[in-house]
């Protein structure tokens, strides 16, 4: 399973926090217009499985 998260403020975080910990998908990309943002969150739970990406979603 691939899953696309889009926001990376608290609750898109918590998610990709508590995603790590599961083994149910391969992939998980972290986007938000803040490219600084899903980097950070990125950065922080260093695994391979998490992207950050920029996107204007507006």
């Amino acid at each position: 399973m691939r899953i696309l998260v889009v926001g990376t403020g608290g609750v898109g975080a918590a998610f990709a926090a508590i995603a790590v910990r599961r083994s149910f998908f391969e992939h998980c990309a972290l986007a938000d217009y803040d490219p600084a943002r899903p980097k950070a969150v990125a950065d922080d739970l260093d695994d391979s499985r998490i992207s950050a990406h920029q996107v204007d979603a507006s």
